[in-house]
Formats: structure tokens, sequence, C-alpha cells
């Protein structure tokens, strides 16, 4: 028994090749069935998910073990992003390095799994005065990066690019 997280963050179940998902919670147990919906396949499992109440009943197809580490790759990059500051590129690439080739045909596409990473990223806000926090207002070299700032109006420049524009005859749009 192995556990294992949805594209929705619940829970999942992996057996014997075989993958459930969260039906119902009870205040004892959690109630699986099979993640193909035609399958009547149930089990039910302690609320700590590491011991079976109820053993799963028979399935009405085969496993299928490709689909298995699609979703491990999957849960394995959304936990990277949300912890690390890796570039997405860097995430997805050393994640797929290790991926079985004989799952290739399970797996989504780089576009979905890049877009799955960033979705992941905490994005930084204003605070509740509407200002930008400290480090969006510096670029990476320590540059001041907000020329004005007030509660209509953000001017994003440097006082690099500033001199450079002066020392211009012409502009172009």
């Amino acid at each position: 028994m192995q556990k294992l997280i949805t594209e929705k963050g619940k829970a999942m179940l992996l057996h014997e090749s075989y993958i459930y998902t969260v039906e119902r919670t009870t205040t004892t147990k959690l109630i699986f069935r099979c993640q193909n919906r035609d399958c009547k396949a149930r089990c039910h499992t302690n609320l700590s998910m590491d011991a079976f109440l109820s053993q799963p009943t028979s399935h009405s197809h085969a496993p299928q073990p490709d689909r298995i580490p699609a979703i491990q790759l999957q849960n394995e990059i959304k936990a990277r992003a949300a912890t690390t500051d890796e570039s997405t590129s860097l995430i997805l690439h050393s994640s797929l390095r290790t991926y079985p080739l004989s799952a290739a045909g399970a797996l989504p596409k780089n576009d979905t799994l890049m877009l799955t990473i960033r979705r992941q990223r905490i994005v930084e806000t204003v605070d509740a005065d509407g200002h930008l926090p400290e480090n969006l207002k510096k670029t990476y070299r320590g540059e001041d990066f907000t020329l004005h700032e007030d509660e209509h109006l953000i001017i994003f420049t440097t006082k690099t690019n500033l001199s450079i524009l002066k020392q211009k005859t012409y502009l172009q749009s």
C-alpha cells in the first residue's frame, strides 16, 4: 500500500498496481473506490491510511501499472516546485531523467508539466496598504527598481536605465 496525491491535492492509494481515490470519509475510516469509474472495487482504510480495515474487492479491469510513474512524477515535481527555488526547466528535466521509458505514453506533455510546476510557486502579493514587498523593489544586483510608488501608480525603472535614456537623442516606441 502506497499513499499518493491527486492533481487536486486529495488522498489517493496505490495497491497491487490499482489506484484508488477517496470516495467518502467517516470519523473512523476512509472509503476508497477504484479510479476507473466503470469499476466497482472498493476498500476501507484507517484515517492514517496505513492499514486496511476492509480488503479491496475484485476489479472488473486489468491493472494499469504505466500510470503509476506519471502520478509519482507529478507529485515529485509539485513538491520540489513548492519547496525549492530551482528553475522550472531544471525541476522538469532532472525529474524526467529517472522516468522509465516504458511508461512514457502515460506522461502529460512537457508544457503541461511546466505549467503544473509554475502553478505550485508561491505568488508574492502586495501588503495590506497596497505596497510591494521589499524584495520586489530591488533588482537581482541590489539596485532600486521602483522610481515612484503611490496608491495609483508604480513606475518601474532603475537609475542606470534613466541615465542611458538621458544620453539618447531619440526614442523609438
